[in-house]
């Protein structure tokens, strides 16, 4: 009999809510109308961003293909031809296209190694996509970044208001016939659907634009999204159920929003942060944030989420003149987090992710059953 009763009004309160977005014909088209908005201001601010800084990442990969050909002379220790190798790297640089680029290996570099005795570098030869310097997967962090941070906003100004704004009418209601659980599920659940279109829309106007991912990455760029929306809703309705104002709402929004654009990992990547007190308080800070866990799962999708990002290392106390400076084949996703699993990369955040909604529902229905039954 509950249970019925519970399934009954969760089906009522659905309607209602669904019918009081619909009425409201310009808060409907504001929630609609800001995502392409926002696509737009990532797409202008963006568009193009791969030819930024162009003459460093040609550098950073001549250094990367000089060193991959010197490091098999010196392990033989054979000679090494500085302007010999510097022109086999400086074409392979320069020529973005693979085909032609795996023509030059064979035709070219290939005979100069056989000369030697020596066999021609895997790295050299497993290439399958074009390198790009560690400056530059800082602007396509950014675009990933931008659409976590963009998200967790749908999912806070569309949740901070849903309860505080009707705690008179919950007031009320929940002393005669309102269960509290159908109340709450039902807010998440429209929730749920309105952010699952905001966030699809997202993906669909920038990811295709800006960083060329296929359908079945856009797919799970969007899968991510979703869940990092409703994380962010979990908490604006916990929120909304805590306070008793909706100015207070409105002042609590930037204290939610500013720690996740400072600490959720572009801004000061956590693999830079060094071992001091201050670094441990920024990494508890960023442990917390929905933006960190979110976009450390979503920088996985990225075609640079298993390797080809050059990170130039500098070797101050090298002895040889050849060594100074290298370039390190890394994944986009090193270039911010500390390195593991690829899929630990993924199911950790999203695991925290399910986990903190979770809570904040949980924590949303105990406030709610306090105040008001």
């Amino acid at each position: 009999m509950i249970y019925k009763q519970h399934v009954n009004q969760l089906v009522v309160l659905i309607q209602r809510n669904l019918q009081v977005i619909i009425a409201d014909k310009l808060n409907l088209s504001l929630i609609f109308l800001q995502v392409p908005l926002i696509a737009s201001l990532i797409i202008v601010a963006f568009y193009n961003f791969e030819h930024d800084k162009h003459n460093f990442d040609e550098a950073a990969k001549i250094l990367y293909y000089f060193g991959q050909m010197k490091q098999p002379l010196e392990q033989a220790k054979k000679t090494v031809n500085i302007d010999k190798l510097y022109r086999y790297a400086n074409a392979l640089a320069q020529n973005i296209n693979i085909q032609q680029r795996y023509e030059y290996i064979n035709n070219t570099i290939k005979p100069f190694f056989t000369k030697k005795n020596l066999r021609i570098p895997n790295l050299l030869i497993e290439a399958k996509i074009e390198l790009i310097s560690d400056m530059a997967s800082m602007r396509r962090g950014s675009v990933y970044f931008l659409l976590v941070a963009a998200s967790i906003w749908f999912g806070v100004m569309g949740s901070c208001k849903e309860i505080v704004t009707e705690q008179h009418i919950l007031k009320r209601e929940s002393r005669s016939y309102l269960l509290i659980l159908p109340y709450i599920t039902a807010k998440s659940l429209v929730l749920m659907l309105i952010l699952s279109i905001q966030t699809g829309l997202l993906s669909i106007l920038v990811v295709p634009l800006l960083l060329g991912s296929i359908w079945p990455n856009i797919i799970v760029i969007w899968l991510i999204l979703w869940l990092t929306a409703f994380m962010a809703a979990s908490m604006g309705l916990f929120i909304s159920a805590l306070v008793t104002s909706y100015r207070v709402t409105l002042t609590l929004i930037p204290l939610l929003m500013i720690p996740q654009l400072l600490f959720g990992g572009l801004l000061r990547p956590p693999v830079d942060l060094q071992t001091s007190n201050w670094s441990y308080i920024a990494n508890s800070l960023s442990a917390i944030t929905i933006q960190r866990w979110a976009f450390e799962a979503i920088l996985t999708t990225d075609t640079y989420a298993q390797g080809g990002i050059l990170k130039l290392q500098i070797n101050p106390r090298d002895n040889s003149e050849l060594n100074l400076v290298q370039a390190k084949n890394t994944s986009l996703v090193s270039s911010f987090f500390i390195a593991r699993d690829n899929m630990q990369h993924l199911w950790w955040p999203l695991a925290y992710i399910i986990s903190a909604s979770l809570l904040f529902f949980i924590s949303s229905y105990i406030v709610l059953r306090w105040r008001f039954t």
